[in-house]
Formats: C-alpha cells, structure tokens, sequence
C-alpha cells in the first residue's frame, strides 16, 4: 500500500492489523474516487485504558487519526471507539463526508463573483 503512514502499529495485535490493511485496501478506492487523484494517508493510533488498568486488561479504547494529502485539499478526522473496527469504520466515514463537503460545496457555487 503505498502513500500510506501507520503511526502506532506496533500497538495492535495481529488480528487488529489485519482488519486496518482490509479498511484501508477497502476505503483508498473510495478516497482516490472522491479526490479524483493520488493521495497520501497517515493513520495516527493510540490505545488508551481506564486508570488502574494495565496495557494488556482487554477492555481499550482505540483513538484513530487520519490526515489525507490530496493533490489540492488535505483532510483531517479523529474518531475513538471501544470497538476497533466501528473506530476505523468512523474515521474513514468522517474523512469520506469531510472530502464530499468540500468538493461537493466547491461544485455548487461559482468563485465567489456575483454574475450580472
């Protein structure tokens, strides 16, 4: 997968990085649809706990980042679930409509010129 940066990797297990590579493999057709070009994607993941829990308790709250550098826009969204896989359902999501707000916004109204 190329153009893509995975900070904090090494703080999932196996199967947790399994389904990020199928989220991303999934999403960057969609993205690349959506920006009409080539991007780079860094995800940024953090594992926070409950105080008094140690690294290891099975109940983790994952906080997802992700920035996307499009050729002309870049895209920011932070999403944080006690599920790993709604928490990278929810930033891709949030990144998609963030893309679609911003070109579908650029669609609708001209340069800012009123016509006459």
């Amino acid at each position: 997968m190329d153009g893509i940066e995975k900070k904090g990797i090494e703080l999932l297990s196996e199967e947790e990085k399994h389904e990020l590579d199928r989220e991303i493999e999934a999403y960057s057709e969609k993205l690349k649809w959506k920006t009409k070009s080539d991007f780079k994607l860094k995800l940024a993941i953090k594992i926070h706990s409950k105080k008094g829990e140690d690294k290891d308790s099975k109940r983790k709250n994952y906080s997802l980042r992700a920035m996307l550098k499009g050729e002309t826009h870049s895209f920011e969204a932070e999403a944080a679930d006690w599920d790993f896989n709604k928490a990278c359902h929810k930033v891709f999501d949030k990144l998609m409509n963030e893309i679609e707000h911003k070109y579908h916004s650029s669609e609708q109204h001209g340069s800012g010129q009123e016509r006459r």
